[in-house]
């Protein structure tokens, strides 16, 4: 997904003074150096000529953002100080009891800023946020509605590409050949068939064909998430995206309810998400799921529950992320083992390498769990903690090993 950068930066400028760049720098809370903006291209017309400040009343640091190289060579976006969004009209907390409840959120429209590149070296970046204070320069020029059209479609058209590079239709360009530089007009142009990727086969895959599959639908569904993240609030939303994603518009409902579920099955990786998971499968009824993917969910419940009453998530111990992250990744292989294993429950027939290629994914997370697992010092826990964690981790190589055994079964089947 496109990296936002708007809840770590503290101010930031850009210019567009010279029809044909923009320019700027953005300071990040915990980076010392400011990113540099070199960008072809120019914003839209509210901010076109200009030179734009911005100021973040209340800016965070993410370490993710250490990684960002700092100087941001590439093609200008959408850029713009009054982008229409829609934005809660309540607290975080009633947003999220409103959706667990299935009710309606309501919602203001505003004008934010949207600040959108393409980097050369880290991808599509984001700001898109109506809290920062903004200050705006006298127009050096002055951009024209024809020009500004052109502005967008050349913004569409390299975002189209970025999305082909996800899905593997495009590979990325070699140092020679930097990622959104000006191509030949010969270049060829590529178009995403995803009805042919859906069209079952009439031979049964065996799971390194699944594998394949599998990672398709993945940069599909990423790049799907892609163009639903820029044009969500769009009037013609859902035209855009079947363009952006190469789709006969006439078929955008059957092949958007085929990607919503492949990200379902993705699972997220936030924390909150995934026990709100675990919850509903260990309360549900014994025969919706197959035991395999209860027990980790109980599992990790348990987990959670025991480190509470020890004290090791307080907010003060050592070794409160090396144990959130045991239980979130247990979680997650509860997740990938209930999307392998309870279509059988449920009396489907799912292909031996469909769910032989799913449990390798699951194998994922366990393995991430026994490494989170293993990088806990032990010498700094009373005697019983550590006979505690160690039944923790044979439990885990139990339930590696039940892995195991129904792909050894599958694999017989294929």
């Amino acid at each position: 997904m496109a990296t936002r950068l708007d809840p770590a930066i503290i101010r930031g400028e850009i210019s567009n003074e010279t029809p044909g760049f923009v320019t700027g720098r953005i300071w990040l809370a915990g980076r010392a150096a400011p990113l540099v903006l070199n960008l072809r291209g120019n914003c839209l017309r509210d901010i076109a000529g200009c030179t734009l400040t911005f100021v973040n009343p209340d800016p965070q640091r993410l370490p993710l953002y250490d990684v960002l190289n700092d100087v941001q060579d590439g093609a200008a976006g959408d850029m713009t100080a009054s982008r229409k969004s829609r934005i809660a009209r309540v607290s975080a907390a009633e947003v999220i009891r409103l959706m667990e409840n299935r009710l309606p959120v309501p919602t203001r429209l505003t004008n934010s800023l949207y600040l959108e590149w393409f980097s050369n070296t880290n991808g599509r970046l984001v700001i898109d946020t109506s809290e920062f204070t903004l200050q705006i320069s006298a127009p050096a020029w002055i951009m024209s509605a024809e020009e500004e059209s052109l502005q967008v479609l050349e913004a569409q058209h390299t975002f189209h590409k970025y999305l082909d590079i996800i899905t593997g239709m495009e590979e990325a360009d070699d140092e020679e050949d930097e990622l959104f530089e000006e191509e030949d007009e010969d270049e060829d142009d590529f178009s995403n068939d995803l009805q042919e990727a859906l069209q079952f086969c009439d031979e049964p895959l065996n799971e390194f064909e699944w594998e394949q599959e599998l990672r398709d639908a993945d940069r599909r569904a990423e790049a799907y998430q892609e163009a639903f993240d820029r044009y969500r609030d769009h009037p013609q939303r859902e035209q855009l995206i079947a363009e952006a994603m190469g789709w006969d518009p006439s078929e955008v409902d059957e092949i958007t309810q085929e990607l919503s579920e492949v990200a379902e099955a993705m699972q997220p990786d936030d924390p909150e998400t995934l026990i709100e998971s675990a919850c509903f499968i260990a309360g549900s009824r014994e025969d919706e799921h197959h035991p395999l993917s209860r027990r980790a969910m109980n599992f990790a419940l348990h987990l959670q529950a025991e480190a509470e009453q020890r004290g090791l998530l307080q907010p003060d111990a050592a070794r409160e992320n090396a144990l959130l992250a045991v239980i979130v990744s247990i979680i997650a292989m509860g997740a990938k083992l209930a999307a392998a294993l309870d279509p059988m429950v449920e009396g489907l027939e799912p292909e031996p390498g469909f769910v032989v290629a799913m449990l390798k994914r699951a194998q994922v997370p366990l393995n991430e769990a026994m490494h989170a697992l293993g990088s806990i010092d032990m010498r700094q826990l009373n005697g019983n903690t550590r006979r505690w964690l160690t039944r923790v981790r044979h439990e885990l190589f139990s339930i590696r090993n039940d892995v195991l055994d129904v792909m050894k079964e599958q694999r017989a089947h294929q």
